[in-house]
């Protein structure tokens, strides 16, 4: 048939979904789901709930992440992790304890980080404190029970897995001031300090091939909380660390009060009398030779350092307290006692001055006890029939 028409082509049906259309899409939804992990971390509805989490010194951005996502504060993280580098916050969080509300945002937790702890939530630790005193203060702090920290100080499976092979902690807590909230487990807090004490050993250690005598780490830190106790003031720690250097190089006893101190349970820097240098234990190093057999308190850095690097060139074996913080040295046996009597006279004349209080006396009464010729003898004495005789000193404090 001419003439008829064909029936038209349909035309193009119109597209929805270009290939632009599709990429706008799931960038939207890639937008939304970055918002909602930066502004929703905890879902919608988070719980009415609080998380606590522990920031320790040198971990990476991307450990924190992880912390967080462990305790529930975020659900995936790496929004966290690109957000910080942003904000220019990644190289800026702070140690500390934190706790925070489920449902916090990213921007208010870095801006946390950031900030760091407050005031209120930081407890310090002065040098030479022993494990026990340690976990009085953190008791009271951290509203624990005291008891706890001894009972996991000397737990054998917490100590080796922290690969520390001694009896117990003590020595190996770093005095430091540290951000712990109410609340935070024990476990918590010695491993932090643990890892403080760590960094200051690496630090005080780097570039040597030895130690002083070749002391192994256990013993170092144990001349360390010696010479923490005994000295008074800053100026003399690297002499005093040079004198029990130098004594234990010539198999001489230490005799350290603040050894016989810890022994009896009181504080190292505690002042004693002559009966109770017969006390009989390992720490006594009136009794025994050489080191005791661990620490008698957690020393500070300066410590640690002043065994690593003692005084240079001095040759002293011998020292006494003068009665103001400060000692009186000296090389020979003779010398030392010329020491004593002066250090006597001095403590006569300031009892004299202070009208002869009882303080006063009692006072005079410890040092001249301590630090006499009659002491070391009477401890010689007793020593006789102890392991490790050695040489008598009469050291003093």
């Amino acid at each position: 048939m001419t003439g008829a028409r064909r029936p038209a082509r349909p035309g193009p049906r119109p597209r929805f979904f270009r290939p632009r259309r599709w990429a706008l899409l799931l960038l939207l939804l890639a937008g939304l789901a970055v918002a909602a992990d930066l502004f929703l971390p905890a879902g919608l509805l988070p719980r009415h709930e609080r998380r606590a989490l522990l920031v320790e010194r040198g971990q990476t951005l991307s450990e924190v992440a992880g912390e967080l996502k462990r305790v529930g504060l975020l659900r995936g993280t790496l929004g966290f992790q690109v957000l910080a580098r942003l904000m220019g916050l990644d190289r800026h969080i702070k140690a500390g304890q934190y706790e925070f509300p489920l449902g916090t945002t990213v921007p208010a937790l870095l801006h946390a980080f950031a900030r760091g702890m407050s005031g209120l939530n930081l407890v310090t630790l002065p040098e030479g404190l022993t494990l026990l005193e340690v976990g009085v203060l953190l008791g009271h702090h951290l509203g624990v029970p005291a008891t706890a920290f001894d009972s996991l100080g000397h737990d054998r499976r917490f100590l080796d897995s922290l690969g520390i092979r001694a009896p117990s902690l003590e020595g190996y807590l770093a005095p430091d001031t540290y951000e712990f909230l109410p609340g935070t487990a024990p476990e918590v807090a010695l491993r932090s300090m643990v890892a403080r004490q760590e960094e200051v050993l690496r630090g005080a250690a780097a570039g040597r091939d030895s130690l002083p005598l070749g002391l192994p780490l256990h013993q170092l830190l144990t001349l360390a909380s010696i010479v923490e106790s005994e000295a008074q003031q800053p100026a003399e720690r690297a002499r005093i660390a040079s004198v029990y250097l130098n004594r234990l190089q010539r198999g001489m006893r230490l005799q350290a009060d603040p050894t016989v101190a810890y022994a009896m349970g009181l504080s190292p820097r505690s002042r004693l009398y002559l009966r109770q240098l017969r006390t009989s234990s390992p720490f006594n190093t009136y009794l025994y030779e050489g080191l005791p057999p661990g620490p008698i308190c957690n020393p500070g850095a300066a410590a640690i350092g002043a065994v690593l690097n003692p005084a240079p060139d001095v040759r002293d074996l011998y020292f006494v307290a003068r009665g103001d913080g400060g000692h009186f040295f000296s090389q020979t046996y003779e010398q030392h006692l010329a020491n004593i009597r002066r250090a006597h006279e001095i403590a006569a004349a300031a009892a004299a001055a202070a009208a002869a209080g009882a303080d006063s006396l009692n006072a005079l009464d410890s040092l001249a006890v301590k630090d006499s010729v009659a002491a070391g003898r009477e401890v010689g004495k007793a020593a006789a029939a102890a392991p490790g005789k050695g040489r008598e000193s009469g050291r003093g404090r």
